[in-house]
């Protein structure tokens, strides 16, 4: 036999056996702390365990267990590298936990190339005692020897898993009551057993350095809608995703900061590279003037209705909007603003690429608004209400707006346009944006059943609309000194779910900063170069925990 092949051959039996031994011989010396900065952006995440992680429904049937959703969660953050749960079976107790650790050699492989770790095991421990006499649990010696053995076992798994892999992050699942319909005297002594089974799993998270989730509380806020079979202890769909909220409330601040950047050389091509991040194809685009922005504060909610990107122009057609275009093989335009905004030459060159052109546009900025809400249409029971003389505090809300269908509709400070007036005649209420120094008391009292956000300033008030009607955890971010990239931007926010911030270019804000924590944002998308966020503002959010 060649050499080298026998070399290899030795190897491997020596990896093999080490493994093997360092199971055999628990220690949790090297347990890592849960809270240590990860060192991928991208995860392998491995799900262990019974019929929960495997995803075993209150019919009978397999389905989603709650480490799908947490797979979705790291997914929608761009975070997920793979997603494996073939180790989660049905059934599975401790005994059976360890003694696959011990020998699979797959698994034993699988544990020390990952980077995320969930366990939920030993209820089938005490399922096992039930199964076989409902009232097993009530002897305290029988109850004993089951968290002792339990208990055992656990930790002789987690000095496994830790020796095999000492800087994964592990999130162990603490068990609820599966037996709320049982009989009061039988329900009891099993609850206080899970509860006592809980406390060691608990202790066990602790000493290897890995999380704890409990779950006993949050689904005992609803058992009819979490447990509707009430002679079955798995879930449904509604109560695996509050078990993967548990999860994911202890999960998300270990993840790392993430920073991306979409830009282009200018706001134009900004805007391109915001469009190509957001639509594969589009049938409608809407344009607005680049360089000035009465006009464009109320396009959002339309662009969105429209399934469609708002690209920007000049006094002509830049040859990047065209090219992007006829990429997204649109053949609808809607121009924002009257031809002192965008001019018809640039209508006929949108006609000329061959797409059928509406402009909305009115003689002034508020006119304008009002015609964009009236082809809105829907009926929506909501308007937005906004100073029209400035753009931050109309495009902080732009997302939100866009979502939710509401028009963005434009005041002064003090005085409400007479337009602005009569369109709100058809909405029930309507929502401020911004504090009384740029929406007065008088106006807010000549609108239908208003609801003020707004803080001492434009960042504050970004700060107060993420953190009250747009909290996720993901963020899109433009610069508040100019109005294009927010602009643009805002339909990215609402078709990824974001939480929209305005910064300064230069140095983080304070009540951004807060509010970023405050949500517990775990990925930022910038949006413009260095001139629009520079990378002082990119440090500060990278350090934020």
């Amino acid at each position: 036999m060649d050499g080298r092949l026998v070399a290899k051959k030795k190897a491997q039996l020596v990896f093999l056996v080490s493994l093997v031994l360092m199971i055999i011989s628990p220690s949790f010396s090297d347990a890592s702390s849960v809270g240590a900065e990860a060192q991928v952006q991208k995860w392998d995440y491995l799900a262990l365990g019974d019929s929960l992680a495997h995803g075993l429904q209150y019919d009978g049937k397999d389905g989603l267990s709650y480490a799908d959703y947490i797979a979705d969660h790291l997914t929608d953050l761009d975070r997920l590298k793979q997603f494996n749960k073939s180790y989660a079976r049905s059934g599975l107790t401790t005994s059976e936990m360890l003694a696959m650790l011990q020998t699979n050699v797959d698994l034993q492989l699988a544990i020390a190339n990952t980077d995320l770790i969930t366990l939920s095991v030993g209820a089938n421990d005490l399922l096992e005692v039930l199964k076989k006499d409902p009232n097993g649990l009530n002897d305290p010696a029988v109850a004993g020897a089951i968290l002792t053995k339990a208990g055992n076992n656990y930790a002789q798994i987690m000095a496994g898993i830790r020796k095999l892999n000492p800087d994964a992050s592990i999130f162990l699942m603490g068990y609820y009551n599966s037996f709320y319909a049982y009989p009061k005297e039988q329900q009891d002594a099993v609850a206080y057993v899970m509860k006592e089974l809980n406390k060691g799993i608990e202790s066990i998270a602790t000493a290897s350095g890995s999380g704890f989730v409990p779950t006993y509380e949050a689904i005992a806020e609803n058992y009819q809608a979490y447990l509707p079979n009430p002679l079955d202890v798995h879930p449904s769909q509604a109560g695996y995703q509050a078990i993967a909220s548990e999860f994911w409330k202890q999960m998300k601040p270990t993840l790392p900061i993430g920073i991306e950047r979409i830009a282009g050389k200018d706001r134009y091509l900004t805007a391109v590279a915001i469009s190509k991040a957001s639509f594969e194809a589009a049938d409608t685009v809407v344009l607005a003037r680049g360089d000035d922005f009465p006009d464009a504060l109320s396009g959002a909610p339309l662009a969105y209705k429209k399934n469609a990107p708002i690209l920007l122009t000049g006094e002509t057609l830049p040859l990047a909007v065209k090219d992007e275009i006829n990429r997204l093989g649109a053949h609808h335009a809607i121009v924002l603003g009257g031809t002192g905004a965008v001019s018809d030459y640039v209508v006929n060159e949108l006609k000329g690429l061959g797409l059928k052109t509406k402009r909305l546009g009115g003689k002034d900025r508020f006119e304008t608004a009002a015609h964009i809400a009236a082809y809105l249409d829907g009926n929506p029971p909501k308007a937005v209400v906004a100073n029209g003389m400035d753009f931050p505090d109309a495009l902080s809300i732009a997302s939100y707006a866009a979502k939710q269908g509401y028009p963005i509709l434009l005041t002064q400070q003090n005085t409400l346009p007479t337009i602005t007036e009569t369109a709100l005649v058809e909405f029930e209420s309507s929502i401020i944006v911004g504090g009384k120094g740029v929406v007065s008391e008088k106006v807010a009292g000549q609108l239908p059943a208003p609801v003020r956000y707004g803080g001492a300033n434009r960042y504050a008030t970004s700060a107060e609309i993420a953190m009250k009607l747009t909290p996720a955890d993901k963020a899109v971010v433009a610069t508040g000194a100019n109005f294009a990239d927010a602009l643009t931007g805002s339909i990215l926010a609402a078709r990824s779910e974001s939480t929209f911030l305005l910064v300064p270019p230069m140095k983080m804000d304070e009540s951004i900063q807060k509010a970023a924590i405050e949500i517990g944002i775990r990925n930022f998308t910038i949006l413009g170069g260095e001139g629009a966020v520079n990378q002082e503002v990119i440090t500060s959010l990278q350090k934020i925990k």
